[in-house]
């Protein structure tokens, strides 16, 4: 009876070695961890690194990422073919753009946003769009494919990334002064409003903006070897203002 407990247990151990190699050696998309995917191809386990997941058709119901109204939709790909990484190191003062909300309020879904637009530090212009809050962010990849931001990493945008931008040390900044330019305020996105719902609406207008723009890009919202976020370091856009006669919320 004994030789034959050893047989069984021995048996059992074989399996479970057999079993636990080929879970190691399982393709990577049936493991869990950072690469979540919600499909089988490629394309989704990319997107899931970012946060992403596949475009559906209902994200279009909250309203359209950005409808320009006057001004020649400068803001549109505004940043999106300048050297980014340039960016990021604080070696490119221009454009700049300072954003006044001209219709805004804690329950509108859709602000209007007007856009000064700085190319020197005496050349600006001027461009009016709405933005609307909770529009989808979308990517395309190299595949030619569009997939959608999920909700936590908009999170990570609207509060690890924005949240916590400051002006660079020895960058000249007009402390907690908010203008249209061309210089900009020490915290660029960090609002500071009793209305907490106003602030945070703020910034999901402002990153729909920035998306647009391409000043925000998918590869600010990659975790770095720590899975930290690396902080995002370029303060040419911020907020600068609301428009009192523009308080929908009264």
């Amino acid at each position: 009876m004994k030789k034959n407990t050893m047989g069984m247990a021995a048996g059992l151990a074989a399996t479970l070695f057999v079993t636990a190699t080929a879970s190691a050696q399982a393709p990577a998309e049936t493991k869990p961890g950072f690469f979540r995917q919600l499909g089988k191809s490629l394309k989704d386990a990319g997107q899931q690194a970012l946060g992403a997941s596949p475009t559906t058709g209902t994200a279009s119901a909250a309203g359209p990422i950005y409808s320009p109204i006057s001004g020649a939709g400068r803001i549109n790909g505004l940043f999106k073919n300048e050297n980014h990484q340039a960016a990021q190191q604080g070696r490119l003062d221009w454009p700049r753009v300072a954003l006044t909300f001209r219709e805004w309020g804690a329950s509108l879904p859709c602000w209007t946003v007007d856009a000064r637009i700085w190319t020197s530090a005496t050349a600006s212009t001027t461009e009016t769009f709405r933005a609307c809050a909770d529009a989808p962010l979308t990517i395309r990849d190299d595949l030619g494919e569009e997939a959608e931001l999920n909700s936590n990493a908009r999170a990570k945008a609207t509060t690890d990334l924005m949240v916590g931008l400051r002006v660079r040390a020895g960058k000249p900044n007009t402390g907690d002064d908010r203008t249209t330019g061309p210089t900009p305020p020490r915290e660029p996105f960090n609002v500071r409003t009793t209305r907490e719902g106003v602030a945070w609406q703020a910034r999901k207008i402002a990153l729909s903006t920035a998306w647009v723009s391409g000043f925000l890009r998918t590869a600010d919202l990659y975790p770095g070897p720590s899975g930290i976020l690396t902080p995002f370091r370029d303060s040419r856009m911020w907020i600068a203002g609301f428009d009192p006669a523009g308080n929908r919320d009264k």
